[in-house]
């Protein structure tokens, strides 16, 4: 059985390189619960950068400019035995604008991910991540494995005020064989925006996953999850059940594709203004009023992804159509995004990273929030000897609404600055701080 386990393990967590399964039955679980492979890190880092931002709308819809300065730091750290993983990452920014100090703010983001071998046949994974930010997020890194539920947003990039959202989760393994296992979960999660316009939300999610390896290089999964959120500020909320199916296969020593199909049944309330009748409004002195609006549609939850790996260099490629919250802005929506990011050493001191993705959301239940949307970034950074690196940094991103102040919204921010880490860094691993993308 010990033999059996290990070739479970190693199978669904060995690297693209290495011609294993797919990566549908692995879940998240990664080398480091390999047995015989043993660590500690603890990477602390700090960095200061200046760079321009043309600007946010602030909380008076007005929209401020100019350079800014900018302290960075983190931390990163894993330690790893036989059977159980534990990794934190966290990080903090915070920022002063020169010429317009109202739009001085901080980030703040903290990941936590334990997984626990209970057994031969059980594994436990329990992830938290909590962030606070308010001068733009890091651009949002491509979903892998099985992704079912409804997503929560955190909206666009163009309001300069502080958000906070936590999610946790918890999810539990059984591999009866080494081609099969089986995961249930949940998790429980809310983003507060510190904005009175914005619909708060909150809520949890259950879900259950079957993932059998059928040959080599395939997988096969089936996964089902139920998802209530309510809105915190305002009358409403969503369920939304999604049962899909998937399909991964290996096909070349670097290269994977991805496909996830199926259907969501989305059924929620919420509150929409609506024009009153001529006499009712002359009767009763206003012209506009509410109404409950209830929604029950289903709607299609899709994705396909398209991994490449040249040495340490990653491609991935992914197209994704499925509802979301509408990130606090208007009620359900459903989106189209298509991404590609790119990422690996360009030499033995440069190493970069390249984000691209595109959208276009419809809103479900409101007549609001109907456009398109761009963002893009790179990070490039050049190693200073063992412990300190040169970083520079460019986000870009650009929304079009049909009126409205995000009518042809557009944002530039470019930074460059120094980075040192308290330790030195080992060659063969990315720095901690190329996480940290242009915000």
């Amino acid at each position: 059985m010990k033999r059996l386990l290990v070739l479970l393990v190693s199978i669904a967590a060995a690297g693209p390189g290495q011609e294993v399964a797919p990566s549908l039955l692995s879940r998240g679980m990664i080398a480091d619960l390999r047995p015989g492979r043993f660590e500690t890190v603890f990477q602390p880092y700090i960095g200061t950068l200046g760079g321009y931002d043309s600007g946010p709308l602030t909380r008076d819809l007005g929209r401020g400019d100019g350079p800014f300065e900018e302290f960075d730091g983190g931390l990163a750290a894993r330690r790893s035995s036989r059977s159980v993983s534990a990794d934190l990452d966290y990080r903090f920014g915070a920022r002063h604008y020169f010429y317009n100090r109202r739009l001085d703010r901080s980030n703040h983001e903290l990941h936590l991910d334990t997984r626990v071998r209970l057994s031969h046949r059980w594994s436990l994974l329990l992830r938290d991540s909590a962030t606070s930010y308010s001068f733009g997020r890091d651009l949002a890194e491509a979903p892998g494995g099985l992704v079912t539920g409804l997503p929560v947003e955190g909206g666009p990039d163009v309001l300069h005020t502080r958000t906070l959202a936590n999610t946790g989760l918890a999810d539990l393994v059984f591999a009866p064989t080494a081609r099969t296992s089986l995961a249930v979960g949940g998790d429980g999660f809310f983003v507060d925006w510190q904005f009175r316009g914005l619909a708060d939300v909150a809520g949890w999610r259950a879900r259950a996953d079957l993932a059998h390896r059928l040959t080599r290089h395939q997988t096969v999964s089936l996964a089902y999850s139920f998802t209530r959120f309510d809105y915190q500020q305002s009358f409403g909320g969503a369920d939304y059940a999604v049962l899909a199916a998937g399909y991964a296969v290996r096909l070349g020593r670097g290269s994977e594709l991805d496909l996830l199909g199926g259907a969501g049944r989305l059924r929620s309330a919420a509150v929409r203004p609506v024009e009153l009748d001529p006499e009712i409004a002359r009767l009763l002195g206003v012209a506009r009023g509410a109404e409950i609006f209830r929604l029950d549609t289903w709607t299609p939850h899709l994705l396909a992804a398209f991994t490449q790996a040249w040495g340490r260099v990653q491609l991935r490629a992914e197209y994704v159509r499925m509802a979301t919250d509408g990130g606090g802005l208007s009620g359900l929506e459903r989106r189209n995004r298509a991404a590609v990011m790119v990422s690996g050493p360009l030499s033995r001191r440069v190493r970069m990273s390249l984000q691209v993705a595109g959208y276009t959301h419809r809103s479900l239940d409101t007549r609001l929030y109907d456009g398109r949307a761009v963002s893009s970034g790179f990070t490039l950074s050049r190693r200073l000897g063992s412990q300190a690196e040169i970083v520079t940094r460019y986000a870009y991103s650009f929304h079009d609404f049909e009126r409205g102040l995000l009518q042809h919204f557009n944002r530039h921010q470019a930074s460059v600055g120094l980075l040192f880490y308290f330790k030195p860094l080992e060659r063969a691993e990315p720095a901690p701080g190329l996480a940290l993308a242009s915000r």
